[in-house]
């Protein structure tokens, strides 16, 4: 995503908003549906019949979809233009939604998501290039600030419009409503939305190929385990597989002449750390989400739109506390913040998990989860400042399209770790039996989360940065949504 500065010169005033409100809410488009299907876990359980194995799919083929094509939307957008593949992103996001919404059973549903994750990846990796494009240098970073706050909002209101639609129409609506919105973003981007182009770039396809074989035989294999047993031959032959696959793409990442992922970039141990810790946010995040709202619906008995109403002292909470954090990283560094938001965060839903029992109620577990919402508030965007600040400014379009694919990644391995834990201890039923797995699956999350407290103590202060590591002044990141 990396563009010349002059790219903007010839740009009226006019286009600079459409273009930041067009790719803006493109981005939020995207970031709501993230969140507004975690609300609609239980419902799909019911209405489809869908096991633990099919509600974790739900989640994680629109995870996979989108970590897979955020570098290589990018690379795309530099060869045939940046402006017809954020169109081409959100139509297929689109046109998926639509699908979603006609699914009459989950094998369709998950299907249907893959391809929407696919387009929505490659929908925010056009939305970032095409503001850089239309803003002059030293406007970026508040156009970037807009962006970052605008998806923040759409994290945080996803569990509430989800629970409003699905108490209010039915769990299709929540696809639906992305239909006319769609249209409307793609007839608009292609009148106010210059065309651009990028430094050509080799399109990776091997390793696109390498690393979605591998991080989906592993995920099966998770997801599946309990089910069909760990020693079942599917299940031995995805981890088998999937490792085989991921020691492939790192072996080719260091010879392909086009990289996906630059592995050299790993050297920098500060990128390194920033990458690993929010691969462990992501993880704790998406994880703790889909088991969370499950509880919350079929162990203590809330409707949806409650359900949604519960959640937001957890996600609600960035809009207000990450832009004070970001101000603080830049006085005292990231690493102390990332790892107080990783120890709150885990602590938080520690004490859930430890206090979870049939009819317990909600009024306990407030405090839990607003220290669990301050700390993902401190850690999310001082991981993604740690991330930036760490590279030069030449490397920031490859460093934030790597360490967001390793974040997305970690969301679909959050996912499964917790559907193979929930799978083995409990199950649906009773609330009894889904507490027995609850339990143990969140607090083998919350031992994820404190375990990242390792990959954070290797991010550097700022002072500690070599000559020309900092990140430039046009591009400081927006509140990073989740």
């Amino acid at each position: 995503m990396t563009v010349s500065d002059s790219s903007s010169q010839g740009f009226s005033r006019a286009r600079q908003r459409w273009t930041l409100v067009l790719a803006s809410f493109a981005s939020f488009m995207v970031g709501l549906d993230v969140l507004v299907v975690t609300t609609a876990l239980p419902t799909l359980h019911e209405q489809l019949g869908a096991g633990v194995a099919g509600l974790g799919w739900t989640v994680n083929a629109y995870e996979l979809g989108f970590a897979a094509f955020i570098l290589t939307g990018a690379a795309l957008g530099d060869r045939f233009g940046r402006r017809k593949l954020f169109v081409i992103g959100i139509l297929l996001f689109t046109l998926s939604s639509a699908f979603c919404a006609m699914s009459t059973s989950i094998e369709t549903l998950i299907a249907a998501r893959g391809l929407q994750g696919v387009g929505g990846g490659i929908a925010i990796a056009l939305a970032l290039a095409v503001i850089t494009d239309a803003t002059p240098p030293q406007e970026r970073g508040a156009a970037f600030g807009v962006w970052g706050a605008i998806s923040g909002v759409a994290v945080a209101a996803g569990p509430l419009v989800g629970g409003l639609i699905i108490q209010g129409f039915a769990w299709q609506w929540i696809f639906w409503l992305n239909v006319p919105v769609g249209i409307v973003l793609v007839a608009l981007s292609m009148v106010k939305i210059a065309e651009t182009r990028g430094s050509v770039r080799g399109i990776d396809l091997l390793g696109l190929l390498l690393s979605t074989i591998g991080v989906f035989g592993i995920a099966q294999s998770l997801i599946r385990g309990g089910e069909a047993g760990w020693t079942s031959p599917t299940v031995l032959a995805g981890f088998i597989g999937g490792a085989l696959a991921l020691v492939l793409f790192v072996v080719w990442e260091t010879r392909a002449r086009s990289p996906m992922m630059p592995v050299g970039m790993f050297r920098n141990l500060s990128f390194t750390g920033g990458c690993l810790t929010s691969f462990v946010l992501a993880a704790a995040l998406y994880g703790n989400g889909f088991v969370f709202a499950q509880y919350l619906q079929l162990a203590e008995g809330n409707d949806p739109l409650g359900v949604g109403i519960r959640l937001l002292p957890w996600v609600g909470l960035a809009l207000f506390i990450s832009p004070i954090a970001g101000k603080m990283a830049d006085s005292m560094g990231e690493r102390p913040l990332v790892i107080v938001g990783l120890l709150l965060h885990g602590i938080g839903f520690l004490a859930i998990a430890l206090m979870a029992s049939a009819g317990m109620g909600y009024g306990p577990m407030i405090i839990p989860l607003l220290l669990a919402g301050v700390g993902v508030a401190i850690a999310f965007p001082t991981v993604a400042s740690a991330v930036m600040r760490s590279v030069s400014p030449m490397e920031v379009g490859m460093a934030a399209g790597v360490s967001n694919t390793i974040r997305q990644v970690g969301a679909v391995f959050g996912v499964a770790a917790v559907a193979a834990i929930f799978t083995a201890q409990g199950g649906y039923g009773t609330a009894e039996r889904f507490i027995s797995g609850f339990t143990p699956a969140t607090i083998a999350l919350s031992v994820i989360t404190f375990a990242g407290v390792l990959a954070a103590l290797i991010i550097r202060r700022p002072a500690d940065q070599p000559s020309g590591a900092s990140m430039a002044p046009d591009m400081q990141p927006g509140p990073a949504a989740p």
